[in-house]
């Protein structure tokens, strides 16, 4: 990496000085954990929803949106996807939530460990909250746990509409660590109406459990959602939270695929990286661009998840 470069990247932005030092600060720690290196990560997982279309829930920011992107798993259609998806490394288990606030994928346990020997392939999951009972069916086939901490009260009432609290998500995380699932928690920045709400306190909770990487997802304001009008976060307060969360962990800290497009993604991507990411899931150009502007070493992962590494 080549440091005079580094600090005129950062002499150029227009944000503040209180900014671009922790921007600084954390790139700095970044290297020394981690080194040069950078992972751009190509082709993320395909999503599979074992419930179809279905959610219980009415989430503000999503009311089953993204389901409808996912390859339909439900009713004994799992293994035709997997099969569909031959050649892949893993696949990523997700579908609506039931009104526990969990992801049903516990249900299938046993079918599911047949179709990961049978297809010898990596399994990611989204949880959601779940019980000790749960997540010891999770352990049968789980690679990681993909769980999406939420550090505020409020914001888990009013946005996700779940009669839950920030101790439910902390205990999800405690269940499925006692049975050594590997975790991946997710931070998402913005959720509440795009405003910092609790980020920081999710840090603080996943910080316990010995994460094996810790991914950054930002609100998207999403067409045809209750907050289809609402902004995504500055990206000042995502630097906040990246910035916050590299000082935290000394594990990988990876931007998901999961965040605005167009000028705020190529904008977003310069930050992130220029702000101690050293992992990142369908990279934009400004990515690649500032990664060699500065002398980074770009490693391309094809078809993983990023919340994997290069093995």
């Amino acid at each position: 990496m080549h440091f005079d470069k580094y600090c005129a990247q950062i002499d150029a932005l227009s944000t503040d000085d209180t900014t671009k030092n922790a921007m600084h600060k954390s790139f700095n720690r970044r290297m020394e954990l981690l080194g040069n290196d950078i992972l751009f990560f190509r082709e993320p997982f395909t999503p599979i929803s074992l419930t179809g279309k279905h959610c219980s829930l009415k989430c503000r920011h999503c009311d089953s949106h993204y389901l409808a992107h996912m390859l339909d798993g439900s009713n004994g259609k799992l293994r035709s996807c997997t099969q569909r998806l031959a050649g892949a490394n893993g696949i990523l288990l997700s579908g609506g939530s039931l009104p526990d606030g969990s992801v049903p994928t516990y249900l299938q346990a046993d079918e599911i460990a047949q179709i990961k020997k049978d297809a010898n392939i990596k399994i990611s999951a989204h949880t959601g909250i779940v019980n000790r009972g749960q997540a010891e069916l999770l352990s049968k086939y789980l690679d990681m746990a993909l769980v999406d901490v939420i550090g505020d009260d409020e914001t888990i009432h009013d946005i996700l509409g779940l009669c839950a609290s920030v101790q439910d998500y902390e205990n999800t995380l405690s269940h499925l660590s006692s049975f050594g699932i590997r975790l991946a928690p997710h931070i998402i920045v913005g959720l509440h109406n795009g405003e910092l709400k609790g980020e920081i306190r999710a840090l603080e909770i996943a910080r316990k459990f010995n994460p094996e990487v810790v991914v950054i997802v930002v609100f998207i304001p999403t067409k045809g959602t209750a907050l289809q009008g609402a902004a995504p976060p500055g990206i000042e307060d995502v630097v906040k939270v990246i910035t916050k969360a590299r000082e935290m962990f000394d594990v990988p800290l990876s931007l998901s695929c999961v965040r605005p497009g167009g000028r705020y993604r190529s904008m977003l991507d310069k930050y992130a990286v220029l702000s101690g990411i050293d992992r990142m899931a369908v990279p934009s150009r400004s990515a690649y661009r500032i990664g060699q502007d500065i002398d980074l070493n770009i490693i391309e992962i094809q078809k993983m998840c990023c919340s994997y590494g290069v093995k």
